[in-house]
């Protein structure tokens, strides 16, 4: 997945290795130390995906080559399977505006398919708790609601980007509050 991340702020523009370790940062996945961060890059430039050049001081600025193109599509197109975390969906959703509309609808389609059936567990969870003659604490009983919650949340969010996607003028809310 940090090959895949790199190969999309590359294709942005070329960065240096900080710019990288920065900008990875910002989309909120993890943060990258530059001992996990340079070996991708050398696997990245050993493979032909990307290449380094000279720029400013000691730093070097990475580039994608047309390699690195090709395979950052065939990682962006390749069909979720249903193992896929939450992290990975989150990487390849960064980087959905590089596909047609109809590639974005059908990535979005899938993910709501797998959040659809996490909801009717937690669901399920939580109603066989509350009917159960030996009832969870309140504490647990409110953390499997929680739980819910969030998913729910999760499909309505989902919802709203497949919406826009089709357009249907429901624009997903990215305010923050």
């Amino acid at each position: 997945m940090l090959d895949f991340a790199i190969l999309g702020l590359l294709i942005e523009r070329p960065r240096h290795g900080y710019e990288i370790k920065r900008s990875l940062a910002q989309l909120g996945f993890w943060t990258v130390s530059f001992g996990s961060l340079y070996p991708a890059l050398r696997r990245l430039d050993k493979r032909g995906a990307i290449e380094a050049s000279e720029g400013t001081g000691r730093r070097k600025a990475y580039a994608i080559t047309a390699d690195g193109q090709e395979l950052f599509d065939s990682l962006l197109t390749a069909d979720p399977d249903a193992s896929e975390t939450d992290r990975a969906f989150q990487i390849r959703l960064a980087f959905l505006s590089q596909l047609p509309q109809h590639q974005r609808t059908r990535v979005l389609e899938h993910r709501r398919t797998k959040v659809a059936a996490q909801l009717k567990s937690a669901r399920d969870v939580v109603v066989e708790a509350r009917t159960e003659s030996q009832k969870p604490d309140r504490y647990r009983l409110a953390l499997m609601e929680h739980a819910m919650r969030s998913i729910e949340a999760d499909m309505a969010w989902l919802d709203g980007l497949i919406a826009s996607e089709r357009g249907v003028g429901v624009t997903p809310r990215t305010q923050i509050t």
